[in-house]
């Protein structure tokens, strides 16, 4: 398996300014998006090297158990008749603050709750608290321990015993802050991609970061540096910028890559909602498929993944729309992703990129 997330999937019902109208039973969550960065690029059969999980409660909708059919990935079902699905409300403020909370209890997914398949993915995506990516990343490393020992001792092996997962981890928006910062380090530590959005990583190092500021953009790849320096070098930082693109820095390497939708396709993103967790789904997958030749460019291909999946993922409210032709070719939104891809790859090429651009 290529991919797989502990995320959860959610039923959002979102409310907005009126005069517009609410929208209810919206597929979401952060599992059910970061399936989609990485659906995006697998195809079938290769799409089901997807895996994820969904609590499937009573109250499941039959066209979304439709939807996600579809997709032909590896996606367990587990059922929790006793209950409802989990469920949230949204609801957009004067500014286009969203407010955000569970309406029912959450069911969590930890390393017990992966199969065998789904333990020895080649990598996984954790969305959680600093305290719970330890907790995950030691977990998942020792379950695949154990599961390689077995095989071992049954005259096969399908993991080296001391294999290590890729982990890439999307910090928790309510506990990046100073306070948590010792935990967070620690947990750089034993992941291998760090991804926060700008107001995340700003609100966790206590600092005020301006991008409409050639400033801002010293000041974003200083603290990045001296954080990779000082606490983990071997991390890589995924800073997501919204409209702005993707910052990404290593030890030895940093670059930025704009949003597909600039100012000028502004207009065609209907809710950002979930843009962060399809971006790193897609980033996943295309770090596999960049494979080891160059680790700086390994990472821009994923990062350009990424930022071809956000586009989708932010075009309507909820999830794209999957249209298959008699060629078997996939339209997403009315569009193949390859040719997104090379559209975007394009651009970039016709951008000279410096350190004095930005």
């Amino acid at each position: 398996m290529d991919f797989v997330t502990v995320g959860m999937f959610i039923i959002d019902e979102i409310h907005y300014q009126p005069p517009r109208k609410s929208d209810f039973n919206v597929m979401g969550g952060a599992g059910l998006y970061a399936a989609l960065g990485a659906r995006l690029f697998r195809p079938p059969p290769s799409s089901y090297e997807v895996g994820w999980i969904v609590h499937e409660g009573h109250d499941f909708p039959s066209h979304i158990k439709a939807t996600i059919d579809a997709w032909e990935t590896s996606c367990r079902f587990v059922p929790t008749f006793y209950r409802p699905t989990t469920r949230a409300w949204n609801a957009y403020e004067p500014g286009g603050f969203r407010s955000f909370r569970y309406t029912n209890e959450k069911i969590r997914i930890d390393e017990d709750s992966l199969t065998s398949e789904q333990l020895q993915s080649k990598t996984h995506h954790l969305i959680c608290s600093a305290d719970r990516c330890i907790s995950l990343a030691r977990g998942i490393d020792r379950k695949r321990r154990e599961l390689a020992e077995a095989d071992r001792d049954g005259g096969q092996s399908s993991l080296a015993p001391k294999e290590k997962p890729f982990f890439i981890w999307e910090p928790l928006p309510d506990l990046c802050k100073p306070s948590e910062m010792g935990k967070f380090q620690e947990a750089l530590k034993l992941v291998d991609v760090a991804s926060p959005n700008l107001d995340e990583f700003c609100s966790l190092l206590g600092v005020i970061i301006d991008l409409d500021r050639r400033s801002g953009w010293s000041l974003l790849r200083q603290v990045c540096a001296e954080l990779i320096e000082t606490k983990a070098p071997e991390v890589v930082l995924v800073i997501r910028l919204g409209g702005k693109g993707c910052f990404v820095a290593q030890a030895d390497n940093h670059f930025r890559l704009p949003a597909y939708h600039d100012e000028l396709l502004a207009n065609q993103v209907v809710d950002p909602t979930g843009g962060g967790n399809t971006f790193l789904g897609a980033f996943a997958v295309g770090l596999l498929e960049a494979g080891e030749s160059s680790l700086g460019g390994r990472f821009e291909q994923a990062a350009v993944h990424g930022i071809v999946a956000a586009s989708f993922a932010i075009e309507q409210v909820g999830v794209p729309i999957l249209k298959r032709l008699a060629s078997k070719e996939e339209l997403w939104n009315g569009d193949r992703v390859g040719d997104r891809l090379k559209k975007y790859r394009e651009q970039l090429a016709m951008q000279v990129s410096s350190d004095e651009d930005y």
